[in-house]
């Protein structure tokens, strides 16, 4: 063995041209494919023009570092709306409305009131898609007002809202008013929320 490798490049002895023609070619396409690669994670772009997801951390030379996850968007859900008397499907009183405040849309809550709570479905159309959750709050009747105050846990969303949910899997408040002779419901939901 004469200790040629590839390119006839000998292992300690000097390069031949075609060795320097293969070491300089692989060194410019790595030099090439690296500022891609990086540029790519930093622009959060996969091969084809397709969102990846991820972006690059900064090692403050303003060179990309490692990729990392990003965080989903948050945004502070502050809900009011006013909701009159649909139909009842036995015990279940189905109210629609609109709602106003951070995302404005159409409303239809699906209420079972019990002696002392309230169970709801609720579900609000905004433009883009629709937010649904189940709302579970004490209630109190005084004269022909029935009030209502708890807890409301997101369950789906379609759209863009498709992955909303709250921060932290803290539930979101809810309280309202019903007219216990009409059943005209004002209902105000807020806290926090992510996926939006």
């Amino acid at each position: 063995m004469n200790g040629m490798g590839i390119g006839g490049m000998g292992i300690g002895g000097s390069i031949g041209a075609r060795g320097k023609i293969l070491l300089w070619g692989l060194s410019a396409l790595l030099a090439a494919a690296v500022p891609l690669s990086a540029s790519a994670l930093a622009s959060g772009s996969a091969p084809g023009g397709r969102a990846s997801g991820v972006a690059s951390a900064s090692r403050g030379d303003g060179r990309a570092g490692a990729p990392v996850a990003s965080a989903a968007r948050r945004s502070y859900l502050n809900e009011k709306a006013r909701l009159r008397f649909s139909s009842e499907h036995g015990s279940t009183l189905v109210e629609r409305g609109y709602a106003y405040g951070t995302y404005d849309g159409a409303v239809v809550a699906d209420l079972t009131i019990h002696s002392k709570s309230v169970d709801a479905t609720v579900t609000l159309y905004p433009h883009g898609g629709s937010i649904t959750g189940s709302a579970d709050a004490s209630y109190r009747v005084v004269k022909n007002l029935g009030y209502f105050g708890g807890t409301f846990n997101l369950g789906r969303g379609s759209g863009k809202f498709g992955h909303v949910a709250e921060v932290g899997h803290k539930p979101l408040g809810i309280s309202g008013v019903i007219n216990r002779y009409n059943f005209e419901l004002e209902v105000k939901a807020n806290g926090e929320v992510s996926g939006v």
